[in-house]
């Protein structure tokens, strides 16, 4: 694997692990600071999505 590959990887791996620590919060303290985690996270995904998509993919317009 590149070192490309392993940072879109990694930045959804963060993501994920923000949304289980957001649904931690939310359901143990009723806060609202738990849904913000949980967008954060839902937003790390997607970053890491993009990159993957499309950076690494290549094709026309993609670094290779």
């Amino acid at each position: 694997m590149g070192k490309n590959l392993i940072i879109c990887i990694a930045i959804e791996l963060v993501g994920i692990a923000a949304i289980g620590t957001g649904i931690g919060a939310e359901l143990a303290t009723k806060a609202d600071i738990g849904w913000a985690i949980v967008t954060t996270g839902s937003c790390l995904v997607a970053i890491g999505g993009v990159i993957w998509g499309k950076f690494m993919r290549g094709g026309k317009n993609g670094i290779h």
